[in-house]
């Protein structure tokens, strides 16, 4: 995989803005506030899919894919506390990023209807 130069600083631009404005998590386990998210996307008829078999399948993809209007879609890795990427995700995360495929790293149920309002780009 290789990145054009504007790629790349694209790419690290959006991680500085992480970095710099740190998603503060919600309490409790992360299943708390995947209910939330799914509970949100069924209310507003957005269709989500989330994998309930994580052992059968490739380590490293989203917890949530959702389809919204328009065409457009949203990768969400949802995460409790201050969890980290595991290597897997985070190699997964940039590969997608490269292909135009943002995946959003998401601790909070605030966070997320950011997301979700399209605030994050």
């Amino acid at each position: 995989m290789r990145w054009t130069p504007e790629q790349l600083a694209a790419y690290l631009d959006k991680r500085q803005a992480e970095i710099q404005n740190p998603d503060k998590p919600d309490p409790g386990p992360e299943s708390r506030l995947q209910a939330k998210c799914l509970k949100y996307c069924r209310e507003h008829g957005y269709p989500v899919f989330h994998d309930y078999s994580k052992k059968a399948n490739a380590a490293g993809w989203p917890d949530l894919f959702i389809y919204l209007p328009e065409g457009r879609h949203v990768l969400i890795e949802l995460k409790a506390g201050n969890r980290k990427l595991r290597k897997e995700q985070e190699a997964l995360k940039i590969n997608l990023s490269y292909l135009g495929h943002g995946v959003e790293v998401c601790r909070s149920y605030k966070r997320f209807l950011e997301i979700m309002k399209g605030e994050s780009q």
